[in-house]
């Protein structure tokens, strides 16, 4: 073999590498927003802003059996788009929200795809597949890389527990700590969203949309790395009743998998919120824009409004001629106050109930025909609190007899995990509330999503360390809320007691 041959063969060969990874970039609208996908033997994308890397991230998605999309990928077509439209947005912070985007498609061999989409106020991503059979899907791998040991937002698990088989049940209730990506505690999982400090006054929240039909995500990192890792809860197997006053439904056993689904759907949306300045971050419509739109058409019967709510004051009342407790002249009071005062609701909280299980029939010497009908009288609705594994057990029946009743809304309560089964149980609920004309409030929560797009009766969810912890703890401080605009409010409406008055002194 001659010197020229030789060369051109081992040239050829380094060549080989090169040849085999292809690039694909999608810009934001105005241009300051970039994607760079890699898709070589897996798939690698990276946001950048100004020139310069904001994080990267291997993504893929193993089905059981081993198949995993992403690997050796084969890439068949891309597809590009652009959108400038308009959102109609009833009962949200604005009445109409703009979505202007860029989009690109890619299609792999193996009947998958990636979908990446740049605004001008950030980056969103998600798998898709398009098969005949259902699929299950074992694990999906995302690491958020970041260049720099950035400072961030980040709220824990309330959990404690050594396991994050233990910290999967939790109620998404903790104050922000600012703490640097390698230095959080790798121990305990990350709830979202979760927020970056890249300096500069330039943030990015990292967050989710559109989420159905799988379980929410967690984020954790590894000690010393400038990482973050997506974390799911496996498919439940084996639950049984326990928890606090036994309220709870606890998961003892776990498949060795996070979702059985359809074959041909869009996964959820993984959404980075970049944005220049606060303002910007508080402002931003992102989780809005990625939802599925409304699956509803008449909406005029929604009504949302301020509640009085009867637990915070633990039903305390003074200077009236009647023992306050859970009882007829109490809540005909708090009817009163709700009417004088402009609130369009009383809440009765847990206790109104024969028991926390039985949730369709009040508690003895409670008249709930004549509370109800008397805030008719005043133009002031009923809200029931319901414990959600009765719910689970026999919505359509308890949903029908609130209806029946006259009760405006339900305010749904100890969910405290995010798995498939109950993402499921939240579209559920939303679902059947809205047929018979229900609000829903999500209490006890996982963090908005985008449900309350696709079911605008859904008015709020819980998933904050809110100022009800007043009663109880010390640690609600002007801090906390002042970081609540820019972490848990990026995902949506809040459930946090916004006002109340203290009929009772810290000591008591």
């Amino acid at each position: 073999m001659s010197k020229n041959i030789l060369f051109a063969f081992l040239f050829l060969m380094g060549a080989i590498p090169s040849i085999a990874q292809k690039n694909y970039q999608v810009q934001s609208p105005n241009r300051d927003i970039k994607v760079e996908v890699t898709v070589a033997d897996k798939v690698t994308f990276a946001i950048v802003q100004d020139h310069s890397e904001v994080m990267n991230s291997a993504v893929s998605m193993t089905l059981q059996g081993g198949e995993v999309l992403g690997a050796n990928p084969k890439v068949l077509k891309v597809t590009k788009t652009s959108v400038d439209k308009e959102i109609p947005s009833p009962f949200y912070k604005k009445d109409v929200v703009k979505d202007i985007y860029n989009e690109m498609q890619i299609s792999f061999r193996g009947n998958y795809g990636l979908v990446f989409r740049v605004y001008n106020d950030g980056v969103a991503y998600r798998f898709t597949t398009k098969r005949k059979e259902p699929i299950v899907i074992a694990d999906e791998e995302a690491v958020y890389n970041f260049p720099s040991d950035y400072k961030t937002f980040t709220a824990y698990v309330n959990s404690t527990k050594p396991t994050f088989e233990e910290q999967f049940f939790n109620s998404f209730e903790q104050p922000y700590v600012n703490e640097t990506i390698s230095s959080l505690n790798d121990k305990r999982l990350k709830i979202l969203p979760l927020l970056v400090d890249l300096g500069d006054g330039r943030k990015v929240c990292i967050t989710e949309a559109d989420l159905e039909d799988f379980p929410g995500m967690f984020l954790n990192n590894e000690t010393g790395k400038t990482s973050l890792k997506a974390v799911h809860a496996p498919y439940p197997k084996v639950k049984e009743q326990g928890g606090h006053n036994q309220l709870q439904m606890l998961v003892k056993e776990r498949e060795n998998y996070i979702a059985k689904t359809s074959g041909t759907r869009s996964f959820p949306w993984r959404a980075f919120i970049i944005s220049r300045n606060d303002k910007e971050l508080a402002d931003c419509d992102m989780v809005y824009r990625l939802a599925s739109p409304s699956r509803v058409n008449d909406i005029s019967w929604i009504k949302p409004g301020k509640v009085a709510w009867d637990w915070w004051n633990d039903w305390n009342l003074y200077g009236v001629d009647f023992r306050a407790g859970i009882n007829n002249p109490t809540y005909k009071y708090y009817i009163d106050f709700a009417a004088h005062y402009g609130l369009e609701y009383i809440l009765m909280d847990e206790g109104w109930s024969a028991g926390t299980l039985d949730i369709t029939h009040p508690k003895e010497g409670l008249d709930l025909a004549e509370i109800i009908e008397y805030g008719k009288s005043k133009g002031v609705g009923v809200v029931l609190w319901a414990l959600w594994t009765p719910l689970w057990d026999d919505m359509k029946h308890i949903l029908d007899t609130y209806r029946d009743w006259g009760v405006k809304g339900v305010k749904v309560d100890f969910m405290q995990m995010n798995d498939r089964n109950m993402v499921n149980f939240y579209e559920r609920l939303a679902s059947e509330c809205f047929k018979r004309q229900l609000i829903v409030d999500f209490h006890g929560s996982f963090k908005p999503n985008g449900l309350h797009r696709k079911y605008p009766n859904v008015l709020s969810y819980e998933g904050v360390y809110g100022m009800e912890h007043d009663k109880c703890s010390n640690d609600i401080s002007p801090k906390h809320d002042l970081r609540l605009p820019f972490t848990r409010m990026v995902a949506g409406p809040m459930d946090y007691t916004p006002g109340a008055t203290i009929n009772a002194t810290r000591d008591d």
